[in-house]
């Protein structure tokens, strides 16, 4: 896989955040795919997956998230962004640096690393 098919396969996964549709994300991981979203727990394999991808979508609306930087070597691939979303009743925003680990088209593992502490917008 070349890089930039690695970097189009996390920009759209990326971008598919915004529909909120659990099952399209999914489609985007490998059956035992790992997400480490800095220091919460991790999740692993589907299930996991869905239920962590679910508790987000219960607790924020996400706005948008928007790259700024992103390198690949065609099998892991590394950005800075940042997400906008909504908690309660107020606007926030959070720079993250992730690294997404490719293999045959799909992601395996997911690293996320932020601050806890979310910019007001």
């Amino acid at each position: 896989m070349g890089n930039a098919e690695a970097e189009q396969i996390v920009a759209r996964f990326v971008a598919s955040f915004e529909r909120h549709d659990v099952d399209e994300l999914l489609d985007y991981f490998s059956d035992d795919a790992v997400w480490r979203p800095g220091p919460m727990k991790p999740a692993i394999g589907k299930p996991a997956l869905r239920d962590a991808i679910s508790a987000w979508f219960g607790a924020v609306t996400l706005l948008g998230a928007e790259i700024h930087l992103q390198v690949s070597d065609g099998k892991t691939v590394m950005h800075e962004r940042t997400d906008r979303f909504m908690l309660g009743n107020r606007e926030m925003a959070t720079p993250i640096v992730s690294a997404f680990e490719i293999e045959n088209g799909l992601i395996t593992a997911w690293r996320e690393y932020f601050d806890w502490t979310p910019e007001r917008s």
